[in-house]
């Protein structure tokens, strides 16, 4: 599974030779970002819808999103769109398979988390989110986690250590910070070391591939 991560919730994930963009924000930079299949948006808020229309545009990607990011890219003119509930599992190609979750994001209208996965890794992005007991059905079956931790409505590092805590997964990569928000890589780490919370914790940075 290659990882690269473009800042603030935005991650290009590829598994089985199917590309997947999840939430590109407003600002990313849309040049460097090249061969999408499918885009994933968690919510319809800009910083994590932004740039949807026109990277499905220029690289022909499938959009897939709950009903208002369906609605709304509908609206801008997409016709490779797909509505997806939480609960719902659906079949891309190639084996990989996405599921919508519930997350516990009060300022959206319906948010999303994605469980990702090719039969041998499984990756989760819970887009924005606070701590959730949905999490707990997820106990020992995520890898790879992506986990907010700037505290501007979604996480901070002492919740993201509870969704860790509960989730507990093999790798945990942090997100949602550096770009509309400040948020401190080494008070999370530290929130984990003091809690003996023990799990792999890669750091990415902007445009470097992490292979997991």
């Amino acid at each position: 599974m290659k990882i690269i991560w473009y800042g603030h919730a935005c991650f290009w994930v590829e598994l089985n030779g199917v590309k997947i963009l999840i939430d590109p924000y407003e600002d990313v930079n849309d040049d460097d970002i090249d061969g999408i299949d499918y885009i994933l948006v968690t919510h319809e808020h800009t910083d994590h819808y932004g740039k949807t229309p026109l990277l499905a545009r220029l690289r022909d990607a499938t959009v897939i999103g709950p009903k208002p990011v369906y609605l709304m890219a509908i609206s801008d003119g997409i016709t490779k769109v797909m509505e997806i509930e939480g609960g719902q599992e659906i079949e891309l190609k190639n084996g990989v398979k996405v599921k919508a979750v519930f997350v516990e994001h009060p300022s959206s209208q319906y948010p999303v988390g994605y469980i990702i996965s090719n039969g041998q890794k499984t990756l989760f992005h819970p887009g924005d989110t606070y701590y959730s007991p949905v999490f707990k059905n997820f106990r020992g079956a995520i890898d790879i986690l992506f986990v907010p931790i700037s505290g501007r409505s979604t996480a901070n590092p002492r919740e993201a250590a509870n969704i860790i805590e509960v989730i507990r997964p093999k790798i945990v990569v942090p997100m949602h910070y550096g770009v509309y928000s400040e948020g401190d890589v080494e008070e999370f780490i530290k929130e984990l070391r003091e809690r003996r919370i023990w799990v792999l914790i890669k750091v990415p940075e902007v445009g470097k591939p992490l292979e997991v």
